[in-house]
């Protein structure tokens, strides 16, 4: 058994323990502040691709877009012929976008309008607007993101007077 006087200045036993302690808690402070430091880091990476996978799909769907307007143009160039019955000849053109149906593993939308094409997420919140030189009509329209369709309706009795459209395929 131990005398007191003695078991007074025998403190290896705290010591071990408070240690121990000490390093558990001096790990865990710097554990937690990497894994806040990396988090941080990923969010921007992520905001970054999503920025450049919007980028992407825009200009595609700009690219698709200005060739059937291409297209619908050049339909409606024989149809104004003097020669040719208007009632006889329909111009009409489809154009195929195949795009992904997520970016960066966010589902997206496809807002058209007369002069751009907006591509927006809501989380994380980001949009990336490109303008398109479409000539022909571009009907206003808000799309899902995924395969698309171009459209062209010519007017019957207008040819100058047909509308592109896109679609959900």
């Amino acid at each position: 058994m131990c005398e007191l006087p003695r078991c007074e200045n025998d403190t290896r036993a705290v010591s071990t323990a408070v240690s121990y302690v000490l390093t558990l808690a001096i790990g865990a402070v710097l554990l937690s502040g990497v894994a806040i430091g990396v988090g941080g880091v990923l969010d921007s990476q992520t905001d970054r691709a999503v920025q450049g996978d919007l980028s992407v799909v825009g200009q595609n769907v700009v690219a698709n877009l200005e060739s059937a307007d291409r297209l619908a143009r050049a339909a409606e160039a024989g149809r104004t012929d003097p020669g040719l019955d208007t009632a006889d000849a329909n111009a009409s053109v489809g154009v195929d976008i195949d795009l992904p149906r997520r970016v960066a593993g966010i589902p997206y939308t496809v807002e058209v309008g007369p002069d751009a094409v907006v591509v927006r997420t809501e989380r994380p919140d980001a949009s990336v607007s490109i303008p398109h030189t479409a000539r022909v009509e571009v009907a206003e329209t808000s799309v899902r993101g995924g395969p698309l369709q171009v459209t062209y309706d010519a007017n019957a009795t207008e040819p100058e007077d047909g509308t592109l459209e896109v679609t959900e395929r």
